[in-house]
């Protein structure tokens, strides 16, 4: 009784801190701090904003957008998302939002911003006076070819989108128009207040039927997979109920239906307790623990379960039968839960946190199942004893068939079954994971050569989109959708920084010589200006202009280059940055009148036929000065610092294929490797090399250590944004697809021996689960062959890897503990020995299975693809795991005979 009452009072303990528990989907906590592509992203996200983009696609389904009511819609959802929790309103892009202006340019005022809507929105009682708002709406999107395409998406008659550099052309007509959105980090600690607040917007515009809505972005994509869990949460009833009814049909009282969920709930309870005790920041996936709990928990139940109303049956001693359940399942049942910690803990040696967190938990739940099943259980029975003449009845009549059928296979020649079963998985595992790349595939051999990637017919990367939700949900189809009218819809984020620091502004006696102000060649100029600056640690802003990357010319005409070959990519649908502002300002002061001819940064090359005379430097800290002048405070800082020092290149992504992802980042790390030495870009660094974002002093010194140096310890800096995050998971799992695992057969090896004194059977052991390791990659091949991203092995999926094989050595030794048992019992006969195994163990192991598959049902049926996957790859290794202990196991001892079960009676 006492351990009964402990296990109560800690599993009140426990359900306290349940509501605790800290849920959330944030690619920046789940990989690596030190990733380079991570820290890249953080700092992006920090200094500039646009790190939690949401996107509201409003398309008209009648005429333009050009109408009051449209136009008024749009300026009210803009205000709607801004009143959301967490937004970021200086950062919103649409026609409504306050940073988005007419510019222009007249000969009495200049340069002329002015909103492109009234804040009061247009007209819907003056015709007249509507008209002409709507005129001036469309002469500022249509004239400013900087932000029109992340204003509105324009079709020519045919119903074709339009080139960004048609928008200004009569035939492109305005369909559909975007508010781009942005939030803080905060909203990721209210996702579910925060995305019931997204959907109740979104059921509110969908009622119109006049506009069609798609919404998209990483935290509505994020924040609704915890939704969906949460809404889901009946299938979990559902999975509880198949548990029931199966342990239900197996013991046939309701005493073996009852005990195992109570002793599997306390440790749920226990594992969940620990988890909001800790507030450890946990994501969706987390569901698979408390899943794998139940699976492996009713597994060891079913075992002790079976073995006291066994022993009960025999003696008639509730006591006795308990010792008797105790002392005969507390060995098999420590060996394998050893193993399934194994299995976990080698997770932690990954560096990234709900790995961490699988691992940990992980543990701890299994730990607890030693007091929660294999002790408690017959505890409970000797308190409510069933009818002796129940036990004695024996078990199902399936049993011993299929323990028969097992046998006679295993024992005759359809022991080649198994083998040529085992032979079709590898074969197939082979064909589709391109091991070796037996097939020649010139792609898949550069892969080989660069990256070592022996198996390059898995995809390790990552469809973020497709992780997340399955392709049949009705998000994805709203993605595609927008897909095809946006410029992209994953973000990437280039940061720029200057090499040199913005110095402080000199004073009095400090103030540079008068002569500069008579130099006239700028390079003698800039030679005075830096050799006074360093002997006075200070900057004279009037002698020598103004400080910061961003306010010269070559440094900006590199970005326009760059950004020019960004926009041609097939992967890139579009750019912005602070050098698209100042190439506008350009086309409408530069001349007589605006000429798209000037749009452009006023380089030396620019002026060379038009203005040799001029200065760029001085032409652009004059545009500098204007735009500061005419926007408002904020206006700015998503692209360009205050000291005008630092900067970002944002940009839009067109695919989410894993592949295509990779190769552009891998094309735009190489354009700025190829032009890191031109004039402009000299002075300048990108991205970073190495984290974490919040220890400034170690990502700086990566600036000039032999990171930064040609040598083999040199990195190229990395690319931000969602891209960035895309690129890091691809990182992370090319590290430890292959790794991680072999390390954990390792250990398990390792753990195996030692329990069994015996290398011969942990041999075994490992050779069965390295079939099933193979196996899982063949699957990770064979969904990369047929594109199904929600499949592919990225490296949220990897960790199925070394749970699967925890998981899957104990059946093995629940085979060889039965084996050896038995064998003790007959006096050596095998064939007695395997049958009896069969019949009772056996049958367990396949309980157990299908109460662990039936327990997958909430991971499958939601619309989430990244618990789909999980089902999947752990419910493949399961299968085959069970197959290969019950029919290929015998048949490996009959054939090798090892001592632990051939030598129990000292033959």
């Amino acid at each position: 009784m006492p351990i009964i009452f402990l296990l109560i009072i800690g599993t009140i303990i426990g359900a306290l801190y349940i509501p605790k528990l800290d849920i959330r989907n944030d690619p920046d906590t789940l990989l690596p701090p030190t990733n380079r592509y991570v820290a890249t992203n953080l700092y992006a996200e920090h200094n500039f904003g646009m790190g939690n983009l949401m996107v509201f696609s409003l398309r008209v389904k009648e005429g333009d957008i050009y109408q009051p009511w449209f136009v008024n819609k749009v300026q009210e959802l803009h205000r709607k998302l801004v009143a959301l929790p967490t937004s970021r309103e200086e950062n919103f892009i649409d026609f409504a939002a306050q940073k988005i202006k007419y510019m222009n340019s007249s000969p009495e005022d200049g340069l002329v911003f002015k909103r492109l809507i009234p804040t009061s929105g247009i007209s819907t009682d003056d015709p007249v006076k509507a008209k002409e708002q709507l005129d001036f709406l469309k002469e500022g999107i249509k004239t400013n070819p900087v932000m029109a395409p992340m204003l509105v998406a324009m079709f020519d008659k045919d119903g074709k989108r339009c080139a960004y550099e048609d928008y200004y052309k009569e035939e492109c007509v305005a369909k559909a128009a975007y508010i781009i959105a942005d939030y803080t980090d905060e909203v990721k600690e209210m996702y579910l207040p925060w995305v019931e607040s997204v959907r109740s917007l979104m059921d509110e515009v969908a009622q119109d039927d006049r506009v069609e809505l798609l919404v998209a972005g990483e935290p509505y994509f994020l924040a609704w997979m915890l939704a969906d869990l949460v809404h889901k949460w009946w299938l979990f009833a559902i999975s509880i109920a198949i548990v029931i009814v199966v342990l239900w049909l197996e013991f046939r009282d309701w005493r073996g239906a009852v005990f195992p969920l109570v002793g599997v709930g306390m440790t749920i309870v226990f594992t969940l307790g620990l988890m909001g005790f800790t507030a450890f920041k946990l994501t969706t996936m987390m569901v698979l623990t408390p899943m794998l709990l139940l699976a492996i928990g009713i597994g060891h139940s079913v075992q002790v379960t079976r073995r006291f109303l066994l022993d009960y049956g025999t003696c008639g001693d509730c006591d006795e039968a308990a010792r008797q359940a105790i002392s005969r399942t507390i060995v098999p049942a420590t060996l394998s839960i050893i193993t399934d910690m194994v299995g976990f803990a080698t997770l932690a040696t990954v560096d990234i946190s709900f790995y961490k967190a699988y691992a940990w938990f992980g543990m701890f739940g299994m730990l607890t199942l030693l007091a929660t099943t294999t002790t408690l259980i017959p505890l409970l029975l000797t308190k409510f004893p069933p009818s002796v003449e129940k036990c004695q009845a024996g078990g199902h009549s399936w049993e011993v068939a299929v323990g028969g059928i097992l046998a006679r296979i295993v024992m005759g020649p359809g022991k080649w079954l198994p083998i040529g079963f085992i032979v079709a998985i590898m074969g197939v595992s082979v064909y589709y994971t391109n091991i070796f790349n037996w097939k020649g595939d010139p792609e898949a051999q550069v892969k080989m050569e660069q990256e070592g990637d022996i198996m390059p017919g898995v995809e390790k990367g990552i469809n973020y989109a497709r992780a997340a939700f399955k392709g049949s949900s009705q998000i994805w189809k709203d993605l595609v959708k927008l897909n095809e009218i946006m410029p992209g819809v994953i973000s990437v984020s280039i940061p720029i920084r200057g090499k040199q620091p913005v110095l402080a502004e000199c004073e009095g006696d400090q103030l540079f010589p008068d002569e500069i102000y008579d130099m006239e060649d700028p390079a003698e100029r800039a030679a005075i200006c830096a050799a006074e600056s360093k002997a006075r640690s200070c900057w004279d802003s009037e002698a020598c202009g103004a400080q910061g990357v961003f306010n010269d010319a070559e440094v900006l005409a590199d970005i326009e280059a760059m950004e020019k070959w960004m926009r041609s990519h097939p992967f890139i649908g579009y750019t912005g940055s602070y050098a698209q502002y100042v190439r506008l300002v350009n086309m409408l002061l530069f001349g007589e009148q605006p000429d798209i001819e000037n749009l452009a940064i006023p380089s030396r090359e620019f002026l060379a036929s038009r203005d040799p005379e001029g200065n760029p430097n001085d032409i652009v800290q004059s545009y500098n000065g204007l735009l500061e002048a005419n926007t408002s405070a904020g206006d700015m800082d998503s692209f360009v610092s205050a000291d005008w020092n630092e900067g970002v290149v944002l940009g839009f992504i067109n695919t989410m294929d894993p592949r295509e992802t990779h190769q552009v980042t891998m094309d735009i790390q190489q354009y700025i490797e190829d032009h890191k030495n031109d004039k402009g870009f000299s002075k300048v660094n990108f991205g970073l090399r190495c984290g974490p974002v919040d220890k400034p002093e170690v990502y700086l010194a990566c600036d000039s250590n032999e990171m930064s140096r040609p040598g083999p310890d040199y990195v190229r800096p990395a690319v931000g944004g969602f891209l960035g995050a895309t690129e890091a998971t691809r990182e992370v799992a090319m590290s430890n697809w292959l790794t991680g695992p072999l390390f954990t057969a390792f250990v398990v090896f390792v753990v195996a021996a030692l329990i069994f004194r015996s290398l011969l059977v942990s041999g075994i052991l490992i050779f069965t689960l390295m079939i099933t390791l193979f196996a899982q990659y063949g699957l990770g091949g064979y969904f990369t062959s047929i594109q199904e991203w929600s499949g592919n092995l990225a490296f949220h999926l990897l960790v199925t890897l070394s749970i699967a094989m925890g998981l899957g050595v104990d059946y093995g030794i629940y085979m060889f503990s039965r084996l050896r048992e038995e064998m003790a019992v007959s006096a050596g006969d095998w064939n007695l020995s395997l049958r009896n195994t069969l019949n009772t163990t056996g049958s367990a192991v396949i309980v157990s299975v299908v109460v662990l598959l039936g327990s997958f049902i909430p991971l499958v049926a939601t619309d989430l693809a990244n618990t789909w996957g999980l089902a999947m790859f752990i419910g493949e290794a399961l299968v085959i795991d069970v197959f290969t202990a019950l029919m290929l196991l015998p048949v490996l001892v009959y054939l090798f005979k090892p001592k632990y079960v051939f030598g129990v009676n000292g033959q």
